[in-house]
């Protein structure tokens, strides 16, 4: 008796604080510990390593799924899109490579974020908090996704920089940020 009490214990636990909620639960709707998971496989089209072409270079974005914790007041657990990408110049020469040393702690690319309004509509959008730009970040908004290519928009720079930013000449002179990223782009599943 003593050992069916101790078992139905576990059971009541594990099934209250495991609680799994879909993708598009308000985080105050989770109880403590629950998990707003991707049940449906809405993220599946979206993981993977994309390759696209600009202005002579190559560019790899990797997209994974991954659970994430949100400690604190309310913890939580959640699905999430984290990305990296590489740059490869025209000449084979890497310029940049995130995908390597793939960080799951501070990725550049987060999401999928909200919505975001692109020419007159509305589309998913991922984070894009690239590396040395003072803490800006900008969108990168998703106009259309099939199973084998996505095409992505950079959508501005947004937020406050840092003060003295090593880039504030460069936005000054040239009125944009000097971001190793296309601004348009077709990517390929690989």
């Amino acid at each position: 008796m003593k050992n069916l009490i101790i078992l139905l214990l576990v059971f009541v636990s594990h099934t209250i604080f495991s609680q799994k909620y879909p993708l598009k639960t308000s985080s105050s709707d989770v109880v403590a510990n629950g998990y707003i998971k991707d049940l449906n496989n809405e993220y599946g089209k979206y993981i993977g390593l994309w390759k696209g072409q600009w202005n002579g270079k190559t560019i790899y974005i990797e997209l994974k799924k991954v659970k994430v914790y949100r400690d604190g007041n309310h913890p939580y657990y959640i699905d999430k899109i984290l990305g990296e990408r590489k740059i490869i110049d025209a000449n084979g020469n890497v310029e940049l490579d995130r995908i390597t040393n793939f960080d799951y702690q501070h990725p550049e690319i987060w999401g999928l974020g909200f919505p975001t309004g692109y020419n007159n509509m509305t589309y998913q959008s991922l984070m894009f908090y690239p590396k040395n730009m003072c803490d800006m970040d900008a969108r990168l908004v998703i106009t259309n996704i099939t199973p084998t290519q996505m095409t992505l928009h950079l959508h501005g720079m947004m937020g406050y920089p840092t003060s003295n930013c090593v880039h504030d000449a460069y936005v000054q002179q040239h009125g944009e940020w000097p971001i190793n990223f296309p601004k348009d782009i077709v990517l390929t599943k690989q």
